[in-house]
């Protein structure tokens, strides 16, 4: 059952302890998102849009930790964290790498090895670290920190469920009451405000119909639906201030044709195959090369770099389901399994997109996957 308590980051932070024990390093500094929020317990929206603004989790060999963040953040922080160590730069005033580098002093770790996310921290940042620092290594963790959020808690598993099932159940809400007299547009302002009042905060919605279902990420516009057209919708909110999430669904405007019903249940069979792929100790490029299998025994054509990832904090979240990913899936793991089939020819895109928890003796579905096309009445 989901809690009413804050969760705390201690049992978080301890896996980054035993990060630090193991890969002899004097420190590790977060600065994405997704790890501050994973290790800090924070919620700091402005590091999503205002990507200058930096923020950082910084956790210390021994188990002591400290937030680094801007002064406008500061107060929220506070209220959020179970990290009392709240240090604070002027925006503007300050450089934010320069203040990190002013708290590593402080805390004595100008020298040794202090892991890093590479793929997170801009050059800028990186250049002052180094150059004011020279004695300290910088050593990349992105993958270790990432593995670390890949397990979730039985608490965070029902805060994923609730968030899928309330998007699931904002898109069949609005389909119902669609027709060919309204519009993309239409559709996606009713389903926002349903995952609104369903407490999530709407990130993204991909929507399409006819030719325009085949464009990677489109968004609705004033377009009509049209008799016998694919749609095709994939969206995600968020919930709990950061678990988000993330679901795809196909449907048609009108009576589905047999062909348009067909597909759709090939497709449908091609997750399945990954849904029970999902064991754990399987490594993730097996799930993707058995659904890649499975789009061939379907006959569908198959174009997709990955067919799924973990969800959590982050959209797109460890590990990736795709074809080079050896990294064997742990009972715990939360993936969204989403395969995709595009027919150009006939300007047919179909998608659906589930979450299935790895179990130890059997995974389980988060989400009920589509056993047939959507239908917005003609």
């Amino acid at each position: 059952m989901l809690t009413d308590a804050p969760p705390t980051t201690a049992e978080h932070r301890a896996r980054l302890d035993a990060l630090i024990a193991d890969a002899d390093l004097r420190a590790v500094v977060c600065s994405s998102y997704q790890t501050v929020s994973y290790f800090g317990g924070t919620h700091i929206m402005t590091q999503v849009s205002v990507p200058d603004r930096l923020e950082f989790a910084i956790a210390f060999a021994g188990g002591d930790a400290a937030l680094l963040v801007c002064d406008i953040e500061a107060s929220m922080v506070r209220s959020q964290s179970d990290i009392t160590d709240v240090a604070e730069y002027t925006e503007f005033a300050d450089v934010p790498a320069d203040a990190l580098v002013a708290l590593l002093k402080t805390r004595g770790v100008t020298s040794g090895r202090v892991g890093y996310e590479a793929r997170r921290l801009h050059a800028d940042a990186y250049l002052r670290l180094t150059s004011a620092l020279p004695e300290l290594e910088l050593v990349a963790v992105d993958d270790e920190v990432e593995g670390l959020q890949s397990v979730k808690s039985s608490n965070e598993t029902e805060m994923l469920k609730y968030g899928a099932q309330t998007t699931l159940d904002a898109v069949l809400a609005t389909a119902a009451e669609m027709s060919t007299a309204t519009t993309e547009l239409d559709f996606a302002a009713a389903t926002f405000s349903r995952m609104l009042r369903g407490g999530g905060q709407p990130v993204f919605l991909v929507f399409g119909a006819g030719e325009r279902a085949l464009q990677a990420h489109a968004e609705a516009t004033d377009r009509p639906f049209h008799e016998g057209e694919i749609w095709r919708i994939d969206l995600g909110a968020r919930f709990f201030d950061t678990i988000n999430s993330d679901l795809a669904r196909t449907g048609v405007t009108g009576e589905p044709t047999t062909e348009q019903e067909e597909t759709l249940r090939a497709l449908r069979a091609t997750q399945d195959a990954g849904f029970a792929a999902c064991e754990p100790g399987r490594p993730a490029c097996e799930v993707y090369r058995v659904v890649e299998a499975e789009f061939e025994r379907q006959g569908l054509p198959f174009r997709m770099p990955h067919i799924g990832h973990g969800l959590g904090i982050g959209l797109h979240e460890f590990p990736m389901l795709e074809p080079k990913n050896t990294t064997p899936l742990e009972a715990g793991m939360v993936l969204n399994v989403e395969p995709m089939a595009v027919f150009p020819d006939r300007n047919e895109c179909y998608h659906t997109e589930d979450l299935i928890v790895v179990g130890a003796d059997e995974s389980k579905l988060l989400t009920k996957p589509q056993d047939s096309l959507i239908r917005i009445a003609g």
